[in-house]
Protein backbone atom coordinates (compact mmCIF):
# COMPACT_ATOMS: atom_id res chain seq x y z
CA UNK A 1 0.00 0.00 0.00
CA UNK A 2 1.30 3.77 -0.75
CA UNK A 3 2.30 5.47 2.70
CA UNK A 4 0.23 8.04 1.12
CA UNK A 5 -2.84 6.54 1.30
CA UNK A 6 -1.94 4.91 4.64
CA UNK A 7 -1.83 8.59 5.82
CA UNK A 8 -5.30 9.54 4.51
CA UNK A 9 -6.45 6.39 5.88
CA UNK A 10 -5.09 6.66 9.27
CA UNK A 11 -6.57 10.82 9.32
CA UNK A 12 -9.87 9.46 8.41
CA UNK A 13 -10.02 7.18 11.08
CA UNK A 14 -8.93 10.04 13.57
CA UNK A 15 -11.74 12.29 12.43
CA UNK A 16 -14.47 9.46 12.48
CA UNK A 17 -13.62 9.00 16.08
CA UNK A 18 -14.34 12.24 17.38
CA UNK A 19 -17.37 12.78 19.41
CA UNK A 20 -17.62 17.04 18.74
CA UNK A 21 -17.75 17.88 22.75
CA UNK A 22 -20.51 14.65 23.54
CA UNK A 23 -19.27 12.42 25.86
CA UNK A 24 -20.60 8.89 26.53
CA UNK A 25 -19.01 8.13 30.25
CA UNK A 26 -20.22 11.09 31.80
CA UNK A 27 -23.78 12.04 30.42
CA UNK A 28 -26.35 14.77 32.00
CA UNK A 29 -29.50 12.74 32.01
CA UNK A 30 -32.25 14.61 34.14
CA UNK A 31 -32.40 17.89 36.37
CA UNK A 32 -33.82 17.83 39.26
CA UNK A 33 -35.98 20.30 41.93
CA UNK A 34 -35.50 19.66 45.30
CA UNK A 35 -37.50 18.53 48.07
CA UNK A 36 -37.76 20.15 51.53
CA UNK A 37 -37.19 18.12 54.50
CA UNK A 38 -37.37 18.52 58.16
CA UNK A 39 -35.29 17.17 60.78
CA UNK A 40 -37.61 16.90 63.77
CA UNK A 41 -34.50 17.61 65.62
CA UNK A 42 -34.03 18.64 68.50
CA UNK A 43 -32.88 21.13 66.84
CA UNK A 44 -35.55 20.96 64.36
CA UNK A 45 -33.46 21.60 61.20
CA UNK A 46 -34.80 22.30 57.63
CA UNK A 47 -33.02 20.94 54.62
CA UNK A 48 -32.97 20.58 50.86
CA UNK A 49 -32.55 16.38 49.23
CA UNK A 50 -32.15 16.40 45.28
CA UNK A 51 -33.13 12.23 44.27
CA UNK A 52 -31.45 11.42 41.66
CA UNK A 53 -34.63 9.20 40.41
CA UNK A 54 -36.77 12.01 40.51
CA UNK A 55 -39.24 13.13 37.35
CA UNK A 56 -37.39 15.93 35.70
CA UNK A 57 -39.14 19.43 34.87
CA UNK A 58 -39.69 20.70 31.58
CA UNK A 59 -38.43 24.12 33.02
CA UNK A 60 -37.62 25.29 36.18
CA UNK A 61 -39.47 28.80 37.78
CA UNK A 62 -37.27 31.18 39.69
CA UNK A 63 -38.04 34.16 41.61
CA UNK A 64 -35.06 36.38 40.95
CA UNK A 65 -35.60 38.58 44.39
CA UNK A 66 -35.70 35.69 46.69
CA UNK A 67 -31.94 35.58 45.69
CA UNK A 68 -31.63 32.00 46.42
CA UNK A 69 -29.29 30.70 43.82
CA UNK A 70 -31.39 28.60 41.74
CA UNK A 71 -30.09 25.42 42.52
CA UNK A 72 -30.75 22.45 40.84
CA UNK A 73 -29.58 18.79 41.26
CA UNK A 74 -28.09 17.99 37.92
CA UNK A 75 -28.23 13.94 37.88
CA UNK A 76 -25.05 12.94 36.12
CA UNK A 77 -24.25 9.15 34.82
CA UNK A 78 -21.31 8.15 35.15
CA UNK A 79 -20.77 5.09 32.69
CA UNK A 80 -17.41 4.15 33.41
CA UNK A 81 -16.90 0.82 34.91
CA UNK A 82 -15.04 0.29 38.28
CA UNK A 83 -11.16 -0.41 36.87
CA UNK A 84 -10.45 -2.52 40.45
CA UNK A 85 -12.57 -5.27 39.14
CA UNK A 86 -10.15 -5.53 35.96
CA UNK A 87 -6.81 -5.79 38.20
CA UNK A 88 -7.62 -7.37 41.34
CA UNK A 89 -3.86 -6.68 42.31
CA UNK A 90 -4.02 -2.20 42.71
CA UNK A 91 -7.49 -2.47 44.09
CA UNK A 92 -8.09 0.72 43.52
CA UNK A 93 -11.42 2.12 41.68
CA UNK A 94 -10.39 5.37 39.64
CA UNK A 95 -13.29 5.78 37.82
CA UNK A 96 -15.29 8.13 40.60
CA UNK A 97 -16.23 11.44 38.99
CA UNK A 98 -15.27 14.10 41.17
CA UNK A 99 -17.19 17.38 39.77
CA UNK A 100 -15.79 21.00 40.83
CA UNK A 101 -17.52 23.34 38.21
CA UNK A 102 -20.07 24.07 35.87
CA UNK A 103 -19.21 26.22 33.05
CA UNK A 104 -22.74 28.13 31.73
CA UNK A 105 -23.69 29.78 28.87
CA UNK A 106 -27.06 32.26 29.30
CA UNK A 107 -29.42 33.58 27.12
CA UNK A 108 -32.71 35.70 27.78
CA UNK A 109 -35.17 34.93 24.81
CA UNK A 110 -35.23 38.15 22.97
CA UNK A 111 -32.95 39.81 25.02
CA UNK A 112 -28.77 39.63 26.32
CA UNK A 113 -26.46 36.50 26.56
CA UNK A 114 -23.36 35.70 29.40
CA UNK A 115 -21.00 33.24 28.35
CA UNK A 116 -18.32 30.96 29.82
CA UNK A 117 -19.72 31.73 33.56
CA UNK A 118 -17.69 29.29 36.08
CA UNK A 119 -20.01 28.14 38.94
CA UNK A 120 -18.81 25.97 42.16
CA UNK A 121 -20.56 22.86 41.95
CA UNK A 122 -20.91 20.07 44.92
CA UNK A 123 -21.68 15.89 44.81
CA UNK A 124 -19.99 13.07 43.35
CA UNK A 125 -20.55 10.42 41.17
CA UNK A 126 -19.62 6.73 41.43
CA UNK A 127 -18.02 4.42 38.54
CA UNK A 128 -21.55 2.53 37.04
CA UNK A 129 -23.52 4.86 39.06
CA UNK A 130 -25.65 8.28 39.03
CA UNK A 131 -25.86 11.24 41.00
CA UNK A 132 -26.86 14.73 41.97
CA UNK A 133 -24.86 17.29 41.65
CA UNK A 134 -25.54 20.44 43.05
CA UNK A 135 -25.63 23.73 40.75
CA UNK A 136 -26.28 27.13 41.86
CA UNK A 137 -27.65 28.14 37.95
CA UNK A 138 -28.34 32.36 38.77
CA UNK A 139 -25.29 33.00 42.05
CA UNK A 140 -23.09 34.25 39.34
CA UNK A 141 -25.43 36.13 37.69
CA UNK A 142 -26.62 39.96 38.52
CA UNK A 143 -30.59 39.87 39.02
CA UNK A 144 -30.65 42.81 37.04
CA UNK A 145 -30.11 40.50 33.91
CA UNK A 146 -32.97 37.78 35.22
CA UNK A 147 -36.29 38.51 33.31
CA UNK A 148 -38.32 36.26 31.39
CA UNK A 149 -37.55 32.83 29.75
CA UNK A 150 -33.58 31.51 30.16
CA UNK A 151 -32.00 29.53 28.66
CA UNK A 152 -28.36 28.44 30.16
CA UNK A 153 -26.18 25.97 28.28
CA UNK A 154 -23.81 24.01 30.50
CA UNK A 155 -21.68 21.23 31.21
CA UNK A 156 -19.49 20.09 34.34
CA UNK A 157 -15.78 20.06 35.09
CA UNK A 158 -14.13 17.67 37.39
CA UNK A 159 -11.55 15.22 37.59
CA UNK A 160 -11.56 11.34 38.32
CA UNK A 161 -9.54 9.98 41.40
CA UNK A 162 -7.01 8.83 39.07
CA UNK A 163 -6.08 13.00 38.78
CA UNK A 164 -7.56 12.80 34.93
CA UNK A 165 -9.50 15.99 34.15
CA UNK A 166 -13.29 15.13 32.35
CA UNK A 167 -16.06 16.78 31.78
CA UNK A 168 -19.68 15.87 31.12
CA UNK A 169 -21.78 15.86 28.22
CA UNK A 170 -23.41 19.35 27.28
CA UNK A 171 -27.33 20.13 28.35
CA UNK A 172 -29.82 22.90 28.20
CA UNK A 173 -32.14 23.87 30.55
CA UNK A 174 -35.10 26.31 30.53
CA UNK A 175 -35.67 28.56 33.52
CA UNK A 176 -38.37 30.97 33.59
CA UNK A 177 -38.75 33.83 35.56
CA UNK A 178 -41.78 35.15 38.06
CA UNK A 179 -42.31 37.67 40.01
CA UNK A 180 -44.96 36.43 42.73
CA UNK A 181 -43.12 36.02 46.21
CA UNK A 182 -43.01 31.81 46.73
CA UNK A 183 -43.26 31.41 43.21
CA UNK A 184 -40.17 28.72 42.90
CA UNK A 185 -39.96 26.15 45.16
CA UNK A 186 -38.46 26.64 48.41
CA UNK A 187 -35.03 24.73 47.26
CA UNK A 188 -35.15 26.64 44.25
Amino acid sequence: MNPRWSILLAALLGVSCTTKDKSTSLVISKMVLGTETTNPGPPVTTFCTYDPSATEFDFAQIDPASNTGGVMGVVVQNNLIDPSTLNPQLRANSATFHPHQAVADYEVIGGSTVTQQLIPVAGSVPASGTGAILVPFFAPIPTTMLSGIIRVSFWIEGKLDDGSDVRTSSREYIFVTCSTAGCNSACL
